[in-house]
């Protein structure tokens, strides 16, 4: 991207970011558009002090930039006025930058209409008419005709939850609050390394006084998961534990995140026995190894609870627990 800036190309293509949510993507992009607008670049920075890098920087509205968000504008009439407005110039002389977020929501007709404006130049230039910034989780939904005329596609990857707790430390002291290494990590993988969640959860902690295991497992419920394993651990033995414990874990958590965690237990504890991988630290290790010992039974577990009822309640959970338990029992008679 840096190397597009110096050789002053970046307006001879659009760009494509993808990730998962909250790892940047807009972000980066707004920073690219920055850079393609600055007045004086840095080595394929934004030099963050001409007139047009302060107007991003202070939160105004850029002449020669405009975000549209797919999701809530999607159709061609959306487009249309983008489409008329590069029949004019900017007041300043520069090329107008569109970034569309969520750009896997635009529909087919409206990315038809972007295909030509996006492959021409203008007339005497290697720029392109129309210069896009794609961002997107789900770039597979994306017609193969826009990729063609942008750069090959930035993916931004998953860091590790030692990475992101790094830098949550980071944060953590230039705000003065107090942590721990360990909590960090447990935020991490908790919202399974997705960073914008991560940075909610350190503010929503940090509220609570510092973050440490307390104030963790406070904010993140994780008292719940104790009753998520017990009842996978009495799942084939004891349906009236497992009953108790659901009714217990009904009052901590919604159904759904009832679901939702049976089902994680569930692959974690796979995960274990397939020696894949480690223990996410929200979950107490030696529960999850005995658990490990049911195998491929456990794919059947999570697979019901991965699925769950459209609204589920407490009494669908109960419901597929016992449904979960006498499976088992069927099973074993028809195997005798």
């Amino acid at each position: 991207l840096k190397q597009f800036i110096i050789e002053e190309r970046g307006f001879h293509q659009s760009y494509v970011f993808c990730g998962q949510h909250g790892s940047g993507k807009t972000t980066m992009g707004r920073i690219l558009a920055r850079a393609l607008l600055c007045n004086s670049p840095v080595e394929g920075e934004p030099c963050d002090e001409c007139s047009s890098c302060k107007i991003f920087l202070d939160g105004g509205v850029h002449p020669n930039f405009e975000e549209l968000d797919a999701a809530t504008r999607s159709g061609k009439s959306d487009l249309a006025k983008i489409i008329e407005d590069l029949n004019y110039s900017t007041f300043s002389g520069k090329r107008k930058i569109y970034l569309f977020d969520e750009s896997h929501r635009l529909s087919k007709q409206a990315l038809d209409a972007l295909l030509k404006p996006m492959e021409d130049n203008i007339e005497g230039s290697e720029d392109k008419r129309l210069v896009c910034i794609f961002c997107t989780t789900e770039p597979e939904k994306m017609v193969s005709t826009i990729f063609s005329r942008c750069a090959p596609a930035f993916v931004i990857r998953a860091v590790s939850p030692e990475g992101i707790s790094e830098r949550l430390a980071h944060i953590c002291e230039k705000e003065n609050i107090e942590y721990n290494m360990d909590s960090l990590i447990t935020i991490a993988e908790a919202s399974e390394c997705h960073i914008r969640d991560c940075l909610k959860m350190v503010e929503g902690v940090s509220m609570l006084g510092g973050i440490n295991k307390e104030t963790v497992s406070k904010y993140l419920q994780l008292g719940a998961n104790d009753y998520v394993l017990d009842i996978l651990l009495n799942i084939y033995t004891s349906l009236k534990t497992c009953i108790e414990l659901a009714e217990k874990l009904a009052v901590e958590v919604s159904p759904t995140a009832a679901y939702e965690r049976l089902a994680e237990a569930s692959m974690v504890a796979y995960r274990k026995h397939l020696s894949v991988g480690k223990v996410p630290s929200q979950w107490e290790k030696e529960k999850i190894d005995s658990i490990s010992n049911y195998g491929e039974k456990l794919l059947n577990i999570s697979k019901k609870f991965a699925a769950p009822p459209h609204r589920p309640t407490k009494q669908t959970l109960i419901l597929d627990l016992a449904t979960t338990h006498h499976a088992d029992k069927v099973g074993v008679v028809d195997n005798t």
